[in-house]
């Protein structure tokens, strides 16, 4: 049996001498012999109705939930590891030999990277699109990597060239000083205009290529991943 604080309504074991709510002294209430009528939002939430399937073994029925998709992955994060890929390649002296394989297998690269993030279908547009970014963060990565290397190894190679130059009979006076000016630039690796057509001529050769190289992939990893994948 249980009684009925008269202060607060709280049901309290028939034994208790004072509400633990309110602290109203209820050792002398009777205790309750009517049935204890509980309000309706004090009732705990409806079970889950269950339906019986074809088989008739009976389920809880939930509410279906719209399904989930997969969508587009970035394509920041593959063309970036592809185009270091490609700036590393092409920058280093003994790899630099196959730099037009590396610039095309670089756009390649990006859409095998993009695949491991995306289950969606490659169209050749989002291809052509991984080997452009990847052709620009190629030759950023390629320019700064070149730099010190041709630091190192440039004064060789331009000597090489003013030699060629001198070599060369019959040349007028015009050229002679045009080559000259393009001699002293490149003994001066770091001066800013060897840096812009640097950068220059590695965003038109790296954009050019990584784009077809994309569009390539495209046709060895465009389908979307199997469900066993």
């Amino acid at each position: 049996m249980a009684k009925q604080c008269p202060t607060c309504q709280q049901l309290l074991d028939e034994s208790a001498r004072f509400c633990p709510i309110c602290g109203t002294q209820v050792s002398q209430i009777k205790p309750l012999d009517a049935p204890i009528e509980i309000a309706e939002e004090q009732l705990p939430p409806p079970l889950i109705p269950k339906t019986l399937d074809s088989t008739g073994s009976s389920h809880d029925t939930l509410p279906a939930l719209p399904p989930t998709t997969s969508g587009p992955a970035s394509l920041t994060k593959p063309a970036l590891l592809a185009g270091i890929i490609l700036g590393v390649a092409s920058a280093l002296p003994f790899v630099k030999c196959c730099c037009w394989l590396w610039v095309v297998a670089s756009g390649v690269l990006a859409v095998y990277f993009y695949r491991h993030e995306s289950e969606v279908e490659i169209t050749p547009g989002r291809g052509a699109r991984l080997g452009f970014l990847a052709g620009i963060f190629g030759a950023l990565s390629w320019e700064v990597l070149d730099l010190p290397i041709s630091y190192i190894y440039g004064p060789e190679g331009v000597r090489q060239l003013q030699d060629m130059v001198e070599r060369t009979p019959n040349l007028p006076a015009e050229s002679l000083q045009v080559f000259h000016w393009i001699i002293e630039l490149l003994n001066q690796p770091f001066h800013p205009v060897v840096i812009l057509l640097g950068i220059l001529s590695k965003l038109f050769i790296c954009g050019v290529f990584t784009t077809l190289g994309g569009i390539l992939g495209v046709a060895f990893f465009g389908r979307p991943k199997s469900p066993s994948n």
